[in-house]
């Protein structure tokens, strides 16, 4: 239990810091990480998620509407462990000193959340989860404070492999400058110059990031 001493006149323990950006990933963990949240086979309601030395612990809920029984209640609760190896991605997260919310498992797939201080941590981060997994993409990148402002949407996923870095720099940096915002909070002109780049060079990369998003929109609306 904090005591007065433990926390300052701010009201935050000495070693707080503050989270700036918010991210959802949708991440397929490497096929030789045995991940325990993989390969579930019926809809997943629920993740609960603990590491405790160098073991990772999960309990799923698993939906009733598709286990198949005539049981009006089956809701199914599994629990799973496994040795916490080089290529788990909670490994990665945990070496940034970010937080990982699991929210959805589809199949092999898992969507994580997680709070980030800057746009160079995001950068750093998706390079070393994308050596350790097999398939990473963006679904939602988002400045802390703007969330409570945002407008219905449908999910567009952003494949990070085909983004080079300077793409995915370009990108963090135009969202956390409130680039994408309504009414716009920063300028092109001063998105290059915080970069160090030309105007030019800078609107290159961000309509690469703006074609591939669009595609991938395109794609998901014709395949529904």
């Amino acid at each position: 239990m904090n005591t007065e001493d433990d926390v300052p006149e701010t009201g935050r323990p000495d070693d707080a810091s503050t989270r700036r950006l918010y991210v959802e990933f949708e991440v397929e963990p490497s096929s030789s990480a045995d991940c325990p949240l993989s390969g579930f086979e019926r809809d997943v309601v629920e993740v609960r998620q603990q590491r405790t030395a160098n073991r990772c612990h999960t309990d799923v809920t698993l939906s009733p509407d598709d286990c198949g029984c005539a049981d009006d209640d089956c809701t199914e609760v599994v629990h799973a462990a496994s040795a916490v190896g080089d290529r788990c991605p909670c490994e990665v997260f945990s070496e940034y000193g970010c937080v990982p919310q699991i929210t959805e498992i589809d199949g092999d797939d898992v969507v994580v959340e997680t709070y980030l201080p800057d746009r160079d941590v995001l950068t750093d981060l998706v390079d070393d989860l994308k050596a350790v997994v097999d398939g990473i993409s963006l679904r939602r990148l988002k400045r802390i404070g703007s969330l409570e402002r945002e407008e219905p949407r449908a999910d567009v996923t952003l494949n990070l492999f085909e983004l080079t870095e300077k793409q995915r720099e370009a990108a963090a940096a135009a969202v956390a400058a409130g680039y994408y915002s309504r009414p716009r909070e920063a300028d092109l002109g001063e998105l290059s110059a915080d970069l160090g780049i030309s105007k030019s060079a800078l609107s290159q990369r961000l309509t690469a990031v703006e074609s591939k998003l669009a595609t991938s929109a395109f794609a998901r609306a014709t395949a529904d």
